[in-house]
């Protein structure tokens, strides 16, 4: 494959026609391949790109294109220069129509010819220092079909505030055809100049709004195994796995089957749900682990015939599987989603260990884990660094979710296999576990101060670049070694930025106490350009599973300060700290210490806010503690697809993480043994 494609195919996370799916058996070859820099990949678009020149047309002065986009600002058409460059049908299935940088924005139109249903549109530019990176792209996104056309032809558009890169250069146009699995390239090598106002202030911080000073009474109360909510959510969560009518070992997303329809099993949801069968599992007493170890046993089962499916359309990346046959999705579907392999390896690896140390036996674990394990392990070695759909299954890009939970897999995997006796695949997976790490600290984004959750094209208007799962990355991902921790400065840098985005997005977030005047913490959604509303597309929701992921988060991030003794507030951590843990005071560049006031305060805030978001669950929640996926940003009521397994898995791990932080450690046991 040529650079150029070879470029494109790692930016737009397509693989162009001819470039087949690398299996496990490709492993050496595609190591091969993926030894080119990242630096090369761009270098080989620019070398590219600049050897064509296109004519442009003078600047136009009109709001053709703005009025083609649905969150424009408000700049007049004497502000913007607009370069028109396609006026009428081109001769190629892609065409830039016109474009301007304006305000910090940058403004584009194009045409798009309708070859096929599915359609991925992006445009690469170089920014203000000449470089072209997974950063400089922006996603298109559909507006209108174009007139005259019998709908052959449509307008996709996209404005995207580029202002903290800049703009210097429009590189070129891609259009993807994924139906029919082929890729339009047009080449622009535009120059541009800024136009309109200044670009905007960045927006003052949030001023805090709560001090709160440890545990409460009424979360212990809430979350105490004695009371309902922990019988609750553990046993919607175990009637979701193995329910009736699906293949033994598979795990149902929901019980909604219509609007929406969740009646499925995701790789990942029930990966991440058997995780928390292990852990209570291992926190089980002796007469109640025969319970939990027969239901992980049949998800391993399970497990390997999905991945001996000859019909899975994108392999062990696939997905979701049918619960009644345990055969792949046949339909359309954002794949591959490269993490489900290696959360079901995190799983897996972690229940053989605890099975073995319960005294269960070598044999079985080779003849009825290790298979499954093996196969994850191959595909997360050989395919870590392939475009993959995010955990949201929005965007087919790279992404910090996929690399932090595939680091931990190939870790786990890789102590394992040697305890195992297989010292080579131990190795290997060792030496790309390294590989993977490299990796993921080049999402860190210092100008930004934030994690960034995917380090390439993003889907169109998501610009913040702000996203929750680089929070889950660390509650799935985290290998007990001091690597992207829970205290780590960009986690907590990214963990303030992600959740005080959703204070002016989510009118509810303006209730601040419960009826009785306790502090109800930030409700807390996906990304705070979020439309999916549970159902369709409108307005983005609050979630109960991220709400109860920050407040895990906190928890963590609480005991692992307490254990090491110390709390350092660096430039990253700054605002962090000053809007979540006000009393405290701490001052920048300082190291506080256990025996300080201000550590005892910074502690304290994290355990009070830790409850905050627990609280604002309770708050939200249905009266019958059934949790569904959102609830409403307007009104809080519950919406979405109804009992949503990862609903319940998210608050027994919030639950247990603040045990262990509350010097209660033998909660998650409490839960287990209910």
């Amino acid at each position: 494959m040529p650079p150029f494609y070879q470029a494109l195919s790692y930016l737009t996370g397509q693989q162009p026609i001819g470039h087949r799916h690398v299996s496990v058996v490709d492993y050496q070859v595609k190591q091969q391949l993926h030894q080119l820099q990242l630096s090369d990949y761009w270098d080989s678009i620019v070398s590219h790109c600049t050897s064509f020149t296109m004519k442009v047309s003078s600047p136009l002065r009109f709001l053709g294109l703005i009025g083609l986009l649905h969150s424009a600002p408000s700049f007049s058409a004497t502000q913007c220069d607009i370069v028109g460059i396609e006026g009428g049908i081109p001769d190629y299935p892609v065409a830039l129509q016109q474009y301007s940088y304006c305000g910090g924005y940058l403004n584009v139109s194009a045409w798009v010819q309708n070859v096929n249903y599915n359609k991925v549109v992006q445009l690469y530019y170089a920014n203000a220092k000449g470089e072209v990176t997974p950063l400089s792209v922006v996603s298109l996104g559909w507006t209108k079909m174009a007139e005259g056309t019998d709908n052959g032809w449509e307008f996709w558009a996209a404005q995207t505030p580029v202002y903290l890169n800049g703009v210097t250069k429009l590189i070129n146009i891609t259009y993807d055809a994924l139906d029919i699995h082929q890729q339009y390239v047009q080449p622009l090598n535009l120059d541009v100049e800024p136009s309109g106002p200044p670009p905007p202030d960045p927006p003052e911080a949030p001023k805090p709004y709560a001090r709160p000073q440890g545990f409460s009474s009424d979360i212990s109360n809430w979350m105490a195994t004695s009371a309902t909510q922990a019988g609750i959510s553990k046993k919607r969560m175990f009637d979701n796995i193995s329910p009736e009518g699906a293949v033994k070992g598979l795990v149902v997303a929901s019980q909604s089957r219509s609007e929406p329809d969740y009646w499925y099993h995701w790789i990942r949801d029930a990966a991440l749900t058997m995780d928390v069968v292990v852990m209570l599992y291992e926190a089980a007493s002796p007469q109640k682990k025969g319970f939990y170890e027969e239901r992980l046993f049949d998800y391993a089962k399970s497990s390997i015939d999905q991945q001996n499916d000859p019909n899975a359309i994108s392999g062990l990346g696939e997905p979701k599987f049918y619960l009644d046959t345990n055969t792949g999705y046949t339909g359309p579907w954002g794949r591959p989603q490269n993490d489900g392999p290696g959360a079901r390896a995190v799983t897996l690896v972690r229940f053989a260990e605890a099975y073995l140390k319960n005294g269960g036996s070598q044999s079985v674990v080779i003849s009825k884990l290790w298979p499954a394990i093996s196969r994850d392990l191959q595909y997360v070695a050989a395919d870590w660094r392939s475009g993959s759909f995010d955990l949201w299954e929005e965007v087919n890009s790279q992404h910090f979710y996929n690399r932090i939970i595939h680091r931990r897999a190939l870790l786990l995997g890789s102590e394992f296999a040697k305890k195992l006796g297989y010292n080579d695949d131990a190795a290997r997976y060792s030496n790309i576990a390294a590989q993977v790490l490299e990796s993921a600290k080049g999402f860190w984004d210092s100008q930004r101060n934030l994690v960034l959750y995917s380090y390439g094209p993003v889907i169109r208007d998501k610009s913040s670049y702000k996203d929750i799962s680089v929070v889950l990355s660390v509650l799935h991902g985290y290998n007990d070694d001091g690597v992207f921790s829970a205290t780590n400065d960009q986690i907590l840098a990214s963990a303030y930025q992600i959740a005080t985005s959703f204070l002016a997005i989510y009118p509810i977030a303006s209730i601040k106490k419960d009826a009785k005047g306790n502090p109800l913490g930030i409700p807390i959604g996906r990304y705070p350009e979020d439309v999916y509303d549970g159902v369709g597309t409108s307005r983005g929701n609050p979630w109960y599973l991220t709400t109860s992921a920050m407040a895990e988060l906190f928890y963590k991030a609480a005991a692992e300060f307490q254990a090491r003794d110390q709390i350092t507030v660096t430039p990253a951590t700054e605002a962090f700290w000053k809007y979540f843990a006000p009393p405290a005071d701490a001052t920048l560049n300082r190291k506080y210490t256990s025996r300080s006031h201000t550590f005892k305060e910074m502690v304290r805030a994290l355990q009070g806010w830790g409850d905050m978001w627990m609280r604002t669950v309770k708050y939200w929640a249905p009266a019958d503690g059934r949790f569904p996926e959102e609830y409403d940003r307007e009104d809080g009521r519950g919406v979405g697809a109804k009992d949503l397994t990862w609903s319940y898995a998210a608050w027994i791990t919030a639950g247990a993480a603040r045990g262990r932080a509350n010097g209660d450690p033998t909660w998650l046991t409490r839960v287990a043994d209910l």
